[in-house]
């Protein structure tokens, strides 16, 4: 008799070879190929570079070598928002809570490095090289993680136990035979010459931003000390022009009796009139090159509604409990007879939001079964499921968004 099994858990969505390659990275080989897709518009194709191929996840995960995780977006925008759950979410459901507490501050260094737009096109870059990751976006370093480990767990999000589908998990799995189509379509999907132009010109710009701001954290003290000096060479400076402006006419009266005709000098204030012509120039000048870079920038930047930093406590907040979630809609899951009798597979994911005290505020099926019972079943597991268990209070918001992946599989 076969044994039903059903696999749960929240997590959203989330060449030639050498292109856009740290020089200290091995000769990959590409052992995977795969789309994901949502609301069923691709989102991106992804390819897993291996040292050795193989066919087993475990053999994979295992393995201490070089290794690569290739995104190359196909979708117009994917957010930043998006995109950095689709990791938080797959790290909470593939990993125990000793590793997520372990890798927590990793995780949220990692996702602090997301901070740039995908479009279409963009080649997001993760390599397992030596005792290093790092990671890049279009051949621009975002960061670095000092802990290979830390790679094989971003990893489990695409061939753990709970991957973003179980066909993109197989299609990572092929030991190289890879179907020639989605090569070419990996291959040809790439950042033009502009876009790779301006995200090195945005993480340039951020990389100095952050120098900024160190240097103005760390050395106040010594701001401190130098402005006191400044303080007393002020008056001296400010005192001389009072003293030249008001006795003018007792420093030398020789030189009073051309100056004394004050009155003459009223045509001066008529010399305003010749500025504004000279402001006029500046002001078309300067209006005209700032739009094309600004425009570039927008491109580059993320949302501002991405615009805060992770620690590693919230980070882990969010995925313990939404690890807490994926254990309580597991237990509500039922996985439908005649579907089962009829050999009937596949797989959901739903988006649910639910407020603080974890009642269901929205739930939309982002992906569908290709038999509607599943579909139908996954959707009455949440019902069965409502309400939630309640948001922590660090966890901050007044509704909290995740995504469920249903897998229904026949063993």
């Amino acid at each position: 008799m076969q044994k039903l099994k059903i696999i749960i858990s929240a997590l959203v969505v989330t060449i030639t070879y050498t292109l856009l390659t740290p020089a200290s990275f091995a000769a990959p080989l590409l052992n995977g190929v795969a789309t994901q897709s949502e609301l069923g518009k691709e989102q991106f194709i992804a390819g897993l570079f291996t040292s050795t191929l193989a066919s087993e996840a475990k053999d994979v995960l295992v393995a201490q070598e070089d290794k690569r995780m290739q995104i190359r977006v196909t979708a117009d925008r994917l957010s930043t928002r998006r995109f950095k759950r689709l990791w938080i979410e797959g790290m909470a459901i593939n990993a125990s809570s000793s590793e997520l507490q372990k890798h927590a501050q990793h995780m949220a260094d990692f996702s602090n490095m997301l901070k740039i737009k995908l479009m279409a096109g963009d080649i997001f870059t993760i390599d397992r090289t030596g005792s290093t990751v790092l990671i890049s976006l279009n051949g621009a370093q975002l960061g670095q993680i000092p802990d290979p480990a830390f790679f094989d767990l971003l990893l489990r999000t695409w061939i753990g136990p709970v991957p973003l589908s179980s066909d993109f998990k197989q299609n990572m799995l092929v030991a190289g035979n890879v179907n020639s189509g989605l090569i070419t379509r990996f291959e040809s999907t790439r950042p033009t010459d502009e876009r790779i132009a301006a995200v090195e010109d945005a993480v340039k710009a951020r990389a100095k931003q952050a120098e900024a701001q160190e240097d103005d954290s760390t050395p106040k003290v010594a701001v401190a000390k130098t402005d006191i000096k400044p303080k007393i060479e002020a008056p001296v400076a400010i005192a001389p022009p009072p003293k030249i402006a008001a006795p003018s006419g007792a420093l030398g009266e020789s030189k009073t009796v051309s100056t004394p005709k004050p009155e003459p000098a009223k045509p001066k204030p008529q010399e305003p009139e010749p500025a504004p012509k000279v402001e006029e120039k500046p002001k078309v000048a300067a209006i005209t090159p700032p739009p094309p870079e600004t425009l570039l920038d927008e491109e580059s930047l993320e949302d501002e509604e991405d615009d805060l930093d992770f620690t590693a406590e919230s980070l882990l907040s969010q995925q313990l409990y939404i690890a807490k979630l994926k254990r309580w809609s597991s237990s509500k899951l039922k996985y439908p007879s005649r579907a089962a009798s009829r050999g009937h597979e596949g797989n959901v994911r739903l988006s649910i939001v639910i407020d603080r005290s974890g009642k269901v505020k929205k739930v939309e099926v982002i992906e569908a079964a290709e038999y509607s019972s599943l579909t139908k079943e996954a959707q009455n597991a949440v019902e069965r499921a409502n309400p939630f268990p309640p948001m922590p209070e660090d966890v901050k918001g007044d509704t909290f968004l995740f995504t469920l992946p249903v897998v229904f599989q026949l063993q």
